[in-house]
């Protein structure tokens, strides 16, 4: 079955989670704590697509498969870290987490990991099965 979430728009959506969690919990007055917490798995999330075959890499170093593979891995790591740290217990930091908990979630089950497509970095085609 064909998923709607082409690997071009996944590294789209990534670059927006990023940017998001980078920039939006210091807009909304998180606490200092939440804003550090989101800001390192923005800046991580940001930083692993940039070296993912997609088409807008910034250097194309690990595959698709293996972007899957580190979606899949941080997800127990973003699900724990605010109930561990506490984030959890701060109101906006609690509704932001759960949104975009819910985001990473619909995200990665929407994505099409088995397509093709051309990275303009690496110059050539990229199949993944």
């Amino acid at each position: 079955m064909t998923k709607p979430i082409t690997p071009r728009q996944h590294g789209l959506i990534d670059y927006g989670f990023s940017a998001s969690m980078l920039t939006l919990p210091s807009l909304f007055g998180m606490s200092r704590k939440a804003r550090l917490f989101f800001a390192m798995f923005g800046a991580t999330q940001g930083a692993v697509n940039a070296v993912t075959d997609q088409p807008f890499a910034i250097a194309p170093l690990i595959s698709f498969r293996t972007h899957r593979t580190v979606d899949l891995g941080s997800t127990p790591l973003y699900a724990l870290a605010p109930l561990l740290t506490g984030v959890a217990r701060e109101g906006k930091a609690r509704a932001f987490w759960l949104l975009m908990g819910g985001v990473l979630v619909a995200v990665y089950n929407l994505t099409d990991w088995q397509a093709s497509n051309t990275s303009k970095k690496s110059g050539g085609r990229f199949r993944f099965r």
